[in-house]
């Protein structure tokens, strides 16, 4: 029985797309030359196939369109459209968990003050830390380049440990020099989070009070 069933099935459906496209081969396609003129017939040419066709009843009704193949000049545009559209939203998420963040961090703008105030206390306390220490290293560099130049001073060539431990006491300058230069550009990168986040925050208050 489910055999008969299945082959039944079978043929109805053979008999339906047989309908169908009976139905569709009585309708007049319609398409546009080259010249810009509408054109009609039971068969659309090769040359048009790619392009805009109607299909009219014997009524004279369009029942049914089937749209100009793309050209590649156009398909490389809707990439292109699709491909901001998704920057765009990933930008709308990305802007939409940050407000959330924000929000929850903060309950009023004196709550983000105060943290700006607090992180700011933090780094330029780091920094302080930092130039104590390169007094010193600097300080230790001047003692060992004194040293030196008073063996030169003598016609003597310093000694080769000395000449080492300048030139280490050299490297620790600087990168010490670096690393402030860092910490400040930090301090300065915080400070325009800080203000970046604070207009925020009034202008999301704004909103939920509106």
């Amino acid at each position: 029985m489910a055999i008969r069933s299945k082959l039944i099935n079978l043929v109805i459906l053979i008999l339906l797309l047989a309908i169908q496209n009976t139905a569709q081969a009585k309708l007049i396609k319609c398409w546009q030359n080259k010249a810009g003129v509408r054109e009609c017939g039971s068969a659309v040419p090769p040359e048009y196939s790619q392009t805009r066709i109607e299909f009219i009843n014997e009524r004279g009704l369009i029942v049914k369109v089937v749209e100009a193949a793309k050209t590649p000049q156009e398909l490389a545009a809707e990439r292109e459209r699709k491909h901001i559209m998704k920057e765009q939203e990933d930008l709308r998420k990305e802007q939409a968990r940050l407000d959330s963040i924000l929000l929850n961090t903060y309950t009023t703008e004196r709550d983000l003050l105060l943290a700006r105030d607090n992180n700011l206390k933090a780094a330029q306390g780091q920094i302080d830390i930092s130039r104590g220490n390169l007094k010193l290293l600097q300080s230790n560099f001047d003692d060992l380049q004194n040293q030196a130049a008073n063996f030169e001073r003598t016609g003597k060539q310093p000694p080769s440990h000395l000449i080492v431990k300048l030139d280490k006491a050299r490297e620790l300058v600087k990168q010490k020099k670096i690393h402030i230069e860092s910490k400040e550009v930090s301090k300065n990168e915080m400070l325009e989070k800080f203000k970046r986040d604070l207009t925020r925050f009034k202008e999301l208050k704004r909103g939920r009070i509106n």
